[in-house]
């Protein structure tokens, strides 16, 4: 582990640049525990405080785990896309944006990752969808069967295949998933029958990607996002992202 010591303005800022690109560039394996502070201080040039700061920046950042004690130290770890959707989140309250506004841009994402899916005809893909819907084929009832069924969605964008796309639709999963459970009741005949709408879109999407209907697919799917939108957002249009946190 070679590096410079460091005698710049805001060193903290400046040790956590270093480890974050280490990181990154996979000098350092994820796992891997880091040396002891007062190695590391050393290595740096800084002091025990300094050193803590850059560890509290990599922490929030879900880079490092800091673990506590005498056989405590920092182990590196794969940065979350739950962070990503977390900051994201704080955004987005932040400036008002209403949770319709985050349902739209969710229209805007998927529609064309259905369109593309269908056009592609990937055996895999079209497996893998297969199986999921057989599942949702099984699903209880409550708040589980809605989670599962969220889950579809997440799929459709992680086979999508373009990581960029993927890392956008997963922060507006995790905000619409929270929209699911804090805007409308899980339970009941109202959400009992949403479920069923939503299992049996899902197995006509996979049958219309199965068979290549790329256009009729992505129509299909964003009615689909539409209803969905519809029916969480009944009575709560004007709901902005920072209502979840309640």
């Amino acid at each position: 582990m070679e590096v410079t010591s460091l005698r710049e303005p805001k060193m903290a800022d400046r040790v956590a640049t270093v480890l974050r690109r280490m990181f990154i560039r996979g000098e350092i394996a994820e796992g891997t525990m880091l040396p002891p502070e007062s190695e590391l201080m050393e290595r740096f040039g800084v002091s025990r405080p300094t050193l803590r700061e850059a560890f509290r920046v990599l922490e929030s950042e879900s880079l490092i785990e800091v673990q506590r004690g005498v056989r405590g130290g920092a182990r590196v770890t794969r940065p979350r896309r739950e962070t990503l959707a977390r900051y994201a989140g704080l955004i987005l309250e932040y400036e008002g944006v209403t949770v319709k506004d985050v349902f739209d841009a969710r229209v805007a994402l998927e529609t064309p990752m259905v369109v593309q899916l269908a056009k592609d005809r990937d055996p895999a893909v079209i497996a893998e969808l297969e199986e999921m819907v057989e599942r949702d084929a099984q699903l209880i009832k409550g708040a589980h069967a809605a989670d599962q069924l969220t889950e579809f969605h997440a799929a459709i964008a992680r086979l999508s295949g373009n990581k960029t796309l993927q890392i956008v639709s997963a922060m507006l999963h995790h905000i619409i998933e929270k929209a699911n459970r804090s805007l409308q009741p899980t339970a009941g005949t109202r959400a009992e029958q949403a479920v069923r709408r939503s299992a049996k879109t899902h197995r006509m999407i996979v049958d219309l990607i199965k068979a290549g209907e790329a256009e009729k697919a992505g129509e299909l799917w964003s009615r689909h996002l539409r209803k969905a939108e519809e029916f969480v957002l009944t009575g709560a249009e004007l709901s902005t992202v920072v209502d979840l946190l309640e």
